[in-house]
C-alpha cells in the first residue's frame, strides 16, 4: 500500500513538472542550450518540503543524463550540468550544487558542498584578456559508490569508490577508494578496511 501511494504521488509531480522538463530539454536538443535547465533548477531548488523535494526528483530524472526516482535533493540543491550522472539511491544535502560529475549509487552528499567541474574550469592563463573572458574547461568529476561527502566540502577531483571525505575538506587532487581524507588540500589519513 504505501509502494502504491508513493508511486501516486510521483506520478502526480511527474505531470507537473512535464512542462518544465520539456522546456528544459528541447532548447537543449535544438541549440545545446541550458538557459531552461537553469531556469527551471533553479526554481525547484528553493520550493520547500516534500513538495520540493518530488518536484526536483522528477524534473532532474527527465532533464540529466542520467537519474532516478530514489535519488533525494534537498531544499535549495542544484545540478549546474544536463550531462551529470546519478546513479541509484544518492543523497544530495540542501544547499549543494553539483557541476558535471558521474556520482556512484549509495553516495551521500551533505550540505552546502560544491562539486565543481574540475579544478580549471576558469581558465585564467591568458593574461592579455579579462578574467571574465577567459575560456570555460569544464571537466567531469567522478564520484564513486558509496561516498560519504561531509559538509562545506569543495571537490575539484575525482573521489575513489567507499571514500568518506571530513566536513570542509578542499579537494584538489585524486582520493583513491576506501580513504578517509580531511583537511585543506584534503590528504588521506586513513585506509578503511576492505571487507
Amino acid at each position: 500500500m504505501r509502494k502504491l501511494i508513493k508511486g501516486c504521488i510521483l506520478a502526480f509531480f511527474f505531470i507537473i513538472t512535464l512542462p518544465a522538463g520539456l522546456l528544459a530539454n528541447i532548447p537543449f536538443w535544438l541549440f545545446k542550450s541550458q538557459l531552461m535547465f537553469a531556469l527551471f533548477g533553479e526554481l525547484f531548488s528553493n520550493l520547500p518540503g516534500f513538495i520540493g523535494v518530488y518536484c526536483r526528483m522528477c524534473f532532474y530524472k527527465m532533464t540529466l543524463a542520467e537519474s532516478h526516482l530514489d535519488v533525494y535533493f534537498a531544499f535549495g540543491s542544484i545540478i549546474t550540468k544536463k550531462g551529470t550522472r546519478l546513479e541509484h539511491r544518492v543523497g544530495i544535502g540542501g544547499r549543494t550544487i553539483i557541476g558535471l560529475a558521474d556520482i556512484g549509487h549509495d553516495t551521500i552528499i551533505a550540505n552546502t558542498v560544491s562539486l565543481l567541474s574540475g579544478a580549471k574550469q576558469h581558465n585564467f592563463d591568458n593574461t592579455k584578456s579579462t578574467v571574465a573572458d577567459g575560456t570555460n574547461i569544464f571537466q567531469r568529476m567522478t564520484i564513486g559508490p558509496n561516498v560519504f561527502i561531509g559538509d562545506q566540502s569543495i571537490i575539484m577531483a575525482d573521489i575513489g569508490e567507499k571514500t568518506i571525505i571530513g566536513a570542509g575538506a578542499v579537494v584538489v587532487k585524486d582520493i583513491p577508494p576506501y580513504s578517509i581524507a580531511v583537511g585543506n588540500p584534503a590528504k588521506v589519513v586513513k585506509e578503511r578496511p576492505r571487507v
